[in-house]
């Protein structure tokens, strides 16, 4: 289970904002976004399967059956597989919420220019 970053507590975590049970403080657990969601689905069911298939010796229209009858044992273990590599190597981190910026900085936020100093 994951700590609270200000009490070093363990909670339980929930999608989105939510408050630590031990200091209250403001908590946000990033949910995955729909790229990377999209992106797991179009490479593991729509790519892999069919190149499996034409890898396996299958040629012509032979590629295009063996890869539908490929996509969901092939798909499921790639998706997995690739799930298992993000959670490795990129896990999501528990971290304190901050109003009114809810994305810390990854966005770019375009302002006005500040003002000229005024000379006396």
């Amino acid at each position: 289970m994951p700590k609270c970053p200000v009490c070093r507590r363990q909670i339980k975590v929930h999608p989105g904002s939510f408050a630590c049970p031990w200091c209250n403080e403001k908590l946000d657990w990033p949910e995955a976004s729909r790229i990377e969601e999209s992106g797991v689905v179009v490479v593991a069911f729509l790519i892999v399967p069919f190149v499996v298939a034409y890898l396996l010796g299958a040629r012509g229209e032979n590629v295009l059956i063996y890869g539908l009858l490929l996509m969901l044992p092939v798909g499921a273990a790639v998706a997995a597989a690739m799930g298992l590599l993000r959670g490795t190597f990129f896990p999501r981190k528990l971290r304190r919420h901050i109003e009114g910026w809810p994305d810390e900085g990854t966005i770019l936020h375009i302002t006005t220019p500040p003002a000229p100093p005024k000379d006396s």
